[in-house]
């Protein structure tokens, strides 16, 4: 990345880079699987800030919007999990390819379990469930989708049981393990001798269901 922006260390920070409305005016924006995320979720910000073509007066008007907003319509609200559950999908995937063995590599296919089956929470209830623990999302999900009382769901089977076990024993109830070295409680990482590809390959397993599962697998695969 050095290279790439052929940066050194006494370089100047572009400090106008860290608010938000200064960026809108130069007309790019993040991609998600593909799709530029200013086309996304168009009819709940008909009459927000990030949908004018260009903010004048941008010094003056600089703290006026912190990046974020509320009230999207629950179809746009949907479409953007969905989006960021594709985007962790191909995250995942390329890390595999370049760093199979990196504490990195886990967490982020981690994060896509968890963004997936969020996402499949938001479309049957319209809603989250706030936490990070896998089994308690893997429990909403079935309650909402009743997967253990249909036959033709039954390569889902012991999803249920890894991704409690995970929590328990590998992470120790700590949802950022892998993403810090120390946890609540005085907790350290104790990882040292964990089989990464192994896990990677269960964690992989669990997307391609959960993706088979929301009949996405052709959408995400042509884009």
């Amino acid at each position: 990345m050095f290279d790439s922006f052929d940066i050194k260390y006494t370089d100047g920070l572009e400090l106008d880079g860290s608010f938000s409305i200064t960026h809108i005016n130069y007309g790019c924006s993040p991609k998600f699987h593909g799709e530029d995320a200013k086309d996304i979720a168009k009819s709940s910000r008909k009459n927000s800030i990030t949908s004018k073509d260009k903010i004048n007066d941008v010094l003056d008007n600089i703290r006026m919007f912190n990046g974020t907003e509320k009230n999207y319509i629950i179809t746009d609200r949907i479409y953007l999990w969905k989006k960021y559950w594709f985007e962790y999908i191909e995250a995942f995937d390329k890390s595999m390819k370049v760093m199979p063995d990196s504490v990195v590599t886990v967490y982020i296919g981690r994060h896509t379990i968890e963004l997936g089956l969020k996402y499949l929470i938001m479309v049957k209830k319209g809603g989250i469930v706030k936490s990070h623990d896998l089994k308690k999302l893997y429990d909403e999900f079935d309650s909402e989708y009743k997967i253990q009382e249909q036959y033709q769901e039954q390569y889902m089977e012991w999803v249920d049981s890894f991704c409690e076990l995970y929590c328990k024993y590998i992470e120790g109830d700590n949802p950022e393990y892998f993403r810090f070295p120390e946890y609540k409680g005085n907790a350290n990482f104790a990882g040292n001798r964990l089989d990464i590809r192994w896990l990677c390959y269960n964690l992989s397993l669990i997307i391609l269901k959960l993706l088979h599962f929301s009949g996405l697998e052709d959408e995400y695969n042509n884009n």
